[in-house]
C-alpha cells in the first residue's frame, strides 16, 4: 500500500524540509498551502514526481473541507498528518501590550485551525494501518519548562498559550485514541531560524528542525498524548 502524507504550511520553513525528507522516504507528500502560488512554486523547487499541492487555510472551514475532497480523489488514508501550519503574531510584545485581536487572530490558527485540521481528517487517518498526527508545538508551550528556564524564555503569550491549547488538545485526543490508534503527539524541534521569528539568528536550520520532526513521525516508538522535544518526552 502507498504511503500518504500530508503537511500544512509546507511552502517554506521547517515544513518545506518535511515533505522534502518524506518525499525520499518514498511518500507521497501533499503539500499544504494557503497561498497556491508560492505553494506551486515550492513544488517547482523540490523537483519530486511523488508530492503535489494541496491549497488549504487552517483558518477557514470550507478550505479544509476542500483540501480533504482534493486528498479524498487521489486515496482513502493518511498515514502521516502533520499540523505544522501556524503563525506567531506577537513577538516583542508585552502581555500588557498585546491587543485581544492579536491574541484571538493567532488563537484562530493555531488552535482551531489544528483542531478542524484533526477532526476532518481523523477518518483518513483511522483508515490508515498505524495512522499518525504530529502537531507541530514549541518548548515555550510547555508552562513546566518555561518557567524553570528549561525552554526559550521569549514571553510571547499570545504564540505560547496557543501551543500550551494544541498540547492541550493533543493530549484530550490523546486520551480519546488510547491504544487503538490512531497515534496523536505534539514535537517541538526547538529554536529554529525561520521566517516565523523573522529568521532571530542562532537557531537550527530547517532542515535540522525538520529532522526531529521526521525522526519522531517515522519511529517505531508509540508516543500517543506525548509532547516530545529532540531528547525524548517533555512536561506539560
Amino acid at each position: 500500500m502507498n504511503k500518504f502524507a500530508f503537511v500544512t504550511g509546507a511552502n517554506k520553513g521547517i515544513g518545506y524540509e518535511i515533505v522534502r525528507q518524506l518525499a525520499e522516504q518514498n511518500y507521497h507528500v501533499f503539500l499544504g498551502s494557503r497561498n497556491e502560488e508560492l505553494g506551486k512554486k515550492a513544488i517547482q523547487s523540490l523537483g519530486f514526481a511523488n508530492v503535489s499541492f494541496v491549497q488549504v487555510d487552517i483558518s477557514d472551514t470550507d478550505s479544509i473541507q476542500n483540501a480533504k475532497n482534493k486528498i479524498l480523489e487521489v486515496t482513502n488514508h493518511l498515514d502521516l498528518l502533520i499540523n505544522n501550519a501556524g503563525i506567531a503574531l506577537d513577538f516583542g510584545i508585552l502581555p500588557s501590550e498585546l491587543k485581544i485581536e492579536t491574541l484571538r487572530k493567532g488563537f484562530d490558527v493555531n488552535f482551531f485551525g489544528t483542531f478542524q485540521m484533526i477532526q476532518q481528517f481523523l477518518p483518513l487517518v483511522k483508515n490508515s494501518q498505524g495512522g499518525k498526527i504530529v502537531n507541530l508545538t514549541t518548548d515555550m508551550a510547555s508552562q513546566t519548562m518555561f518557567d524553570n528556564g528549561q525552554a526559550g524564555q521569549l514571553n510571547i503569550l499570545g504564540y505560547n498559550s496557543s501551543k500550551t491549547a494544541v498540547n492541550s488538545l493533543t493530549l484530550a485526543f490523546g486520551k480519546e485514541f488510547g491504544d487503538n490508534g490512531p497515534e496523536i503527539f505534539g514535537v517541538t524541534p526547538g529554536f529554529t531560524t525561520t521566517d516565523l521569528n523573522h529568521n532571530a539568528p542562532g537557531g537550527k536550520t530547517p532542515v535540522e528542525g525538520a529532522q526531529i520532526i521526521v525522526k519522531y513521525a517515522l519511529s517505531d516508538t508509540n508516543y500517543n498524548g506525548k509532547i516530545l522535544d529532540k531528547n525524548g518526552i517533555i512536561p506539560w
